[in-house]
């Protein structure tokens, strides 16, 4: 990862004694956002909670609470945030989502309760830790520029014209007629739990 120590967000070296990097009597409880069979709640950060108030190290407390590394998405310092994805066997908090910043040595914690939960956070966070983050959207769908640009290597594609020409225009879907008789039958799977 990318820094040597890892520091609780909103500590600074003004909180703690000098000479220290950091460093705070963590005496009120630091909250973190955890995903729970998909809806949000606050909860107490266990990793926060067990970091020692001077010099606390991050790293440790995520190994002290049986967190393993589990993937990691974006190195720092050529993407604006990296995400590292821990899992432990047991709940609560099965699963942490660490996000780190290249802009100083913070770090930011979200739980999921579930796998489920956990893949959701990827899927939803991973966009940020691509190094063409926050400068454009980057290539569209086709593969294009955001300027509609292409390069000799992209190829001739779908002509893609917006003129009265009818022989470059696309035809205009129809809908299909519904059938008045008796649907099909379906075989469907029970869910767990119905």
């Amino acid at each position: 990862m990318y820094g040597e120590s890892l520091t609780p967000r909103g500590v600074t070296a003004a909180d703690g004694p000098p000479g220290l990097p950091w460093g705070v009597i963590m005496n009120e409880m630091i909250h973190a956002w955890c995903l729970v069979n998909g809806s949000w709640v606050e909860r107490e950060d266990p990793v926060m909670a067990i970091c020692e108030p001077y010099g606390g190290d991050v790293r440790a407390a995520v190994a002290n609470l049986g967190y393993e590394a589990w993937c990691q998405v974006g190195e720092l310092p050529s993407v604006p945030v990296s995400l590292t994805l821990y899992s432990r066997e047991t709940p609560p908090l099965q699963f942490l989502l660490q996000l780190e910043g290249n802009a100083g040595n913070v770090v930011e914690h979200i739980f999921a309760e579930t796998l489920p939960d956990a893949m959701e956070l990827l899927a939803r966070w991973t966009p940020i830790a691509r190094p063409w983050y926050g400068q454009g959207r980057g290539p569209d769908v086709r593969g294009h520029a955001e300027d509609g640009s292409r390069r000799p290597q992209d190829g001739p594609g779908r002509p893609e014209t917006t003129s009265g020409d009818p022989r470059t225009r696309r035809r205009t879907a129809r809908p299909r007629p519904v059938s008045s008789g008796p649907p099909p039958a379906v075989d469907h799977l029970a869910s767990p739990g119905a």
